[in-house]
Parts: C-alpha cells; structure tokens; sequence
C-alpha cells in the first residue's frame, strides 16, 4: 500500500487529474485533482478583491498543498505568508513541485503543523485569514474553536473567509454537522448556524456570493464596520468569462 502511494505521488500532473478527489497525490487529496489550478486562482482572486496587498499578513489555515499558496506566497512581501497544515508532506510536494526551494528561501513563508486548530497561542496577528474547505469537514466544536482562534489573532479591520456547504448541496433535508473532524466525509451548515457560530466567537458576517463550485462563501470581521459593503457584492461574482462552468 505504502508503495502504491509512492507511485501516485510521483505521478505528474496531467497523469493525476485521473486521480479521484482524496487520492494520494498533491493535487488530489484537496479536491477533484483537475479544480488544483482554478480553486487555488478563484482564493487569489477573492482575497484581491477585497483589498489583500502585498504587505499583508495572511494565514492560510488549512493550506492544505498550496493551491492558493502558490499565488500568494510570491504575491505577498517576505514574512507575510503564513500556512498552517497537519499533512506535511503535501506542502512539502507542493514546494517540490509548484514553487521550488529558491521561492521559499525569497519569500520566507512560515509554515505551522498541527491539527488542534489552535492559531493565536503564536503571536502572530493577521490582516486576513483564509479557511478554504475546512469547515465542510469541521464539527460545530472545531468551527467555535477555530473561530474564537480567529478573532483574537485577526488585525483591526481584517477579514476572514470561510467556506461552508449548505445542506442543499448535498442534497440534504437538514444540516448534519456534529463534533470532531470528518474526512473525506463532509458536514452541512445553514447559513444561521454559521452565522450564529460567528457571533459566539465574537465575530460578525454574512454570506457573499463569490463563486464555489459546492460550498458557500462567508465574509467574518471583528465589527459590522470591517465587513463589505452588500452594496459591493456585484463585484464579487467570481465568474470567469468564457467560461460557463464557473458562473454562479
């Protein structure tokens, strides 16, 4: 087994698309192998879009192999990436295959590994804060610790984005998030259980409809003032010209 796991690790990325989403390859274990590209660019965009400069200091919580990694650390000043993971070897394929030794040495991002979820322990405090497909595996317990984490680590005036699966995604009459973590297995919200989490971390929010393919984007702030105004949200479509498949 272990060998077999090897070999699709090796496998380059064209070979891998054929991979189901979960399997043992970089691009595959986050997600359909063949979204890699475009889910790390629509994260890009989005944090763009809502003002991410490159003398920001973000945390990718979650950073899984870098999909939106690998356009920020090169985007981002030196010191101001920061990734937080328990699967290293996936970032450790991804520095090897996406970004090389040499960009990381330029750009000095730092890189956290656990899974306890625990983030402002550190002392490090973040102007945004990315959780792209992790709270679709996380029980109610894990997103109050996560979001709790989130707000005492997060800059006056940051932001946070999330993602969530609504329960009509999936097909499902109710939500059916429980505790602890579930993977590859995912868990549901409605929109007022998020936002309810939100508010018992501390935190204000509300959905914006910047496209995913499954899941919902949320936008989290310490204050209703921080947060976009719903007057902005026809600049965040997320659409992609030319392309039907990543319209809302």
């Amino acid at each position: 087994m272990s060998e077999l796991r090897d070999d699709a690790r090796r496998l380059d990325r064209a070979a891998a698309k054929q991979l189901p989403a979960g399997g043992p390859h970089y691009t595959a274990f986050v997600g359909p192998p063949a979204e890699y590209d475009v889910m790390g660019a629509t994260q890009f965009r989005l944090l763009t879009t809502l003002g991410l400069r490159e003398n920001h200091r973000l945390l990718d919580f979650g950073c899984g192999s870098l999909r939106a990694g690998r356009l920020l650390i090169p985007y981002l000043l030196p010191g101001c990436y920061y990734g937080l993971d328990p699967t290293q070897w996936l970032i450790e394929d991804a520095i090897a295959n996406e970004i090389g030794r040499e960009l990381v040495k330029l750009r000095q991002p730092t890189f956290w590994f656990n899974d306890d979820f625990a983030v402002a322990f550190r002392g490090v405090s973040f102007d945004f804060i990315l959780a792209q497909s992790i709270f679709s595996h996380a029980g109610r317990d894990l997103v109050f610790k996560a979001l709790d984490e989130f707000r005492l680590c997060l800059n006056g005036g940051g932001l946070i984005l999330a993602t969530f699966i609504e329960p009509e995604r999936l097909g499902l009459p109710d939500e059916n998030a429980g505790s602890g973590w579930t993977y590859p297995g995912c868990v549901t919200y409605r929109h007022a259980t998020v936002l309810a989490l939100a508010r018992s971390a501390g935190l204000v929010g509300r959905p914006i409809p910047w496209f995913h393919p499954r899941q919902t984007w949320f936008v989290m702030a310490r204050s209703e003032a921080d947060l976009p105004a719903a007057d902005d949200d026809v600049h965040l479509s997320g659409i992609v010209l030319r392309d039907a498949s990543l319209r809302p």
